[in-house]
């Protein structure tokens, strides 16, 4: 079995503002990979690696999300695809036809299984965590919980050789009822690891 291991970085980043919050400013991520894989991965089509902007939330929308729900996004999700094609590998994939999906984040993560917001930022809001959930066929929801080895998500190439993922990134609130959510820039990233025959 020659089992591939991909690890990228998804970069989430976004703002939560009243209506009269006013910033500006840049930010330049940088980030790369060495392999000898034979697959090539996207985000939405493009490049291995991605921005995700999320729309900008009020603080009042964020609170209305609340917490993390397993199976309900919160406020202004962001849809997303990740795909792995092996069409060109030369590989049979009638024998393994799967691939298989976790989430991690090394400085980011917490208990919940949400992203932390990163505070070294200018103007960082607080209160606010950034939770993914898969899409799944039915349309329905899950919640990625990141940094669970044990929280995998299976995907089946089609006959083209290409398997795909379906997300949803959104605002959540850290602890609804003990940090009260502040406005400013939201900031997050989290790793994804795909592994195919």
């Amino acid at each position: 079995m020659n089992t591939k291991l991909l690890a990228l970085s998804v970069i989430l980043s976004a703002s939560v503002s009243t209506s009269a919050f006013a910033l500006d400013g840049g930010q330049l991520n940088f980030a790369g990979l060495v392999s000898d894989n034979t697959c090539d991965m996207h985000v939405d089509g493009g490049a291995q690696d991605k921005d995700i902007q999320l729309s900008t939330a009020s603080v009042a929308e964020v609170n209305t999300a609340g917490d993390v729900n397993l199976a309900t996004l919160g406020a202004k999700p962001k849809l997303f695809s990740i795909t792995v094609d092996c069409s060109n590998s030369g590989m049979d994939l009638t024998a393994k036809p799967n691939a298989t999906m976790v989430m991690s984040s090394l400085f980011y993560s917490n208990s919940r299984g949400t992203l932390n917001n990163d505070t070294s930022i200018n103007n960082p809001s607080s209160g606010v965590n950034l939770a993914i959930h898969n899409v799944k066929a039915d349309g329905t929801f899950k919640q990625v919980k990141v940094n669970d080895p044990a929280d995998e998500y299976t995907a089946t190439f089609n006959t083209s050789g290409v398997a795909s993922w379906d997300f949803a990134a959104s605002y959540v609130t850290q602890n609804k009822t003990l940090v009260p959510v502040v406005a400013g820039f939201v900031k997050s990233n989290a790793a994804y690891t795909i592994t195919y025959p």
